[in-house]
C-alpha cells in the first residue's frame, strides 16, 4: 500500500505592512525594489496619529478582508504586521489596549523611533534617555543620512543588516533580562524591525 504524502505548509504569500510613517514606507518600498518581495505597504490615513487607530484598521482589514489596490488578503497565507514607534501620542493606555488586541496581527514597535533601527546599522547604542531627535541627529551625523528625506534608506544600509539585526537582539535581550515590557515606554531604546526582515527571508 503506497504511503501518503505529507501535506505541505502552505507558503505565506504576501506580507501586509500597516505603517505610520513616511520614512518606514519609504524604507519598505525601497527594500520591496530591491528584494523583490510581495509587501504591500498601508500607510497611516489622515486623522489617524495614535498605534491602537493604525492597529484597528490591520484588525479591520484582517476580520472583513477586503481588498487595497486590487489585491486580496488571504487570511491562510498571507501575514500582517503593524508597525509603529513611541510617539507622543502612544501614552501607557494605548500600549496597554495595542497588547490586548493584536491577535493575528504581528506588533513591529521602535523606540523611541524608526530611526533606532537605522542607527543598529552603525554599532551597538544603549543610552534610556534617547529621544526621536536624537536619535534622527545620530544617524545624521555618523551615518551621513537623512531619513525624513532618504527614499533609498534600505540601498544604502543593506550591506550592514547583520549587525543591525545583532545589534538589535542584543538591545532587546537586556529589557528582557530587567523584565521590561518591550511594547511600552520604558523600552528606550528597542527596536523590532529586524523580525520583519527575518519573516521576509522565510517566504522569499
Amino acid at each position: 500500500m503506497a504511503r501518503e504524502r505529507p501535506t505541505r505548509l502552505k507558503k505565506t504569500n504576501k506580507l501586509w505592512i500597516f505603517c505610520e510613517g513616511k520614512t518606514e514606507k519609504n524604507y519598505f518600498l525601497n527594500l520591496r525594489a530591491i528584494e523583490r518581495v510581495r509587501l504591500k505597504i498601508i500607510p497611516k490615513e489622515a486623522g489617524v496619529s495614535r498605534a491602537d487607530q493604525i492597529l484597528n484598521k490591520a484588525i479591520e482589514f484582517y476580520n472583513k478582508k477586503f481588498q487595497i489596490n486590487g489585491d486580496w488578503f488571504d487570511k491562510d497565507r498571507d501575514m500582517i504586521a503593524c508597525v509603529f514607534d513611541k510617539d507622543d501620542n502612544n501614552t501607557k493606555e494605548v500600549f496597554e489596549i495595542i497588547r490586548s488586541k493584536s491577535r493575528g496581527i504581528k506588533l513591529v514597535y521602535s523606540n523611541p523611533s524608526f530611526e533606532y533601527w537605522i542607527l543598529c546599522h552603525n554599532g551597538y547604542y544603549n543610552s534610556a534617555s534617547y529621544d526621536q531627535d536624537q536619535v534622527y541627529q545620530l544617524v545624521k551625523s555618523k551615518m551621513k543620512l537623512d531619513t525624513k528625506k532618504d527614499k533609498i534608506l534600505y540601498e544604502k544600509t543593506k550591506s550592514e543588516i547583520d549587525n543591525a539585526k545583532k545589534h538589535a537582539k542584543r538591545i532587546q535581550k537586556v529589557h528582557e533580562e530587567k523584565n521590561i515590557e518591550l511594547i511600552s515606554r520604558d523600552s528606550t531604546p528597542l527596536t523590532l524591525i529586524y523580525q520583519i526582515i527575518e519573516i521576509i527571508n522565510d517566504f522569499r
